[in-house]
């Protein structure tokens, strides 16, 4: 299981998140009200995922995934759910967003994504962001792809396998995998690790 940081100027808040977390035996190794003190006090390492409130006093919240960033995976849990604020935080550094709304259950997997290297984005803000994202000139094919196969990939890059993203999406893997061949075949990519460096090219995680 993961070991986890919490950085959240609400020490309720915080108890919350530590015994959600401990109850599915993560452990919390530090706790900060402030990204100052979070900065000061936790070492690399010490956390495998830190679990980050944007609105925070003091330092901004998007500086705040910057830097610490460099102490271990960032996990935002924030009631920002606009599109272009998700983005931002993602090229900043952060590696997964859940918004405040989220059911405990999405926390738990976004904790254990990041422990084990992958990202974890909200399905609801995945596709929000490709509605909103422009998927690239005209030139590298990405005119030509359905909303499912934008879906698909934002899906795909951020995090989730062929079969998670049938199961959400009510269809089957074979459907899914339809809609990530057609998408690989229209932009010219062979392989899943091409689909989403593409991705992360144009801005979408």
């Amino acid at each position: 299981m993961a070991t986890v940081a919490l950085v959240e100027d609400h020490a309720l808040v915080r108890s919350g998140l530590r015994l959600l977390l401990e109850s599915f035996a993560h452990t919390v190794t530090f706790e900060a009200g402030t990204a100052e003190d979070a900065l000061a006090n936790l070492a690399p390492g010490q956390a495998e995922v830190i679990i980050l409130d944007l609105n925070l006093p003091g330092m901004s919240g998007l500086e705040a995934v910057h830097r610490l960033s460099e102490r271990g995976r960032v996990l935002v849990l924030s009631m920002h759910e606009e599109p272009e604020y998700v983005s931002e935080v993602l090229a900043r550094g952060g590696q997964g967003y859940v918004p405040k709304r989220a059911v405990d259950q999405d926390l738990l997997e976004a904790v254990t994504r990041l422990a084990n290297g992958e990202r974890y984005l909200d399905p609801g803000l995945a596709i929000a962001i490709a509605e909103r994202v422009s998927l690239g000139p005209a030139t590298d094919g990405a005119e030509s792809l359905s909303e499912r196969e934008r879906e698909t990939i934002l899906a795909l890059a951020g995090g989730y396998s062929v079969r998670q993203i049938a199961e959400r999406a009510g269809l089957s893997e074979k459907t899914v995998g339809t809609y990530k061949q057609r998408a690989q075949d229209k932009l010219g990519l062979s392989d899943l690790p091409s689909l989403i460096a593409w991705a992360r090219r144009h801005g979408l995680v």
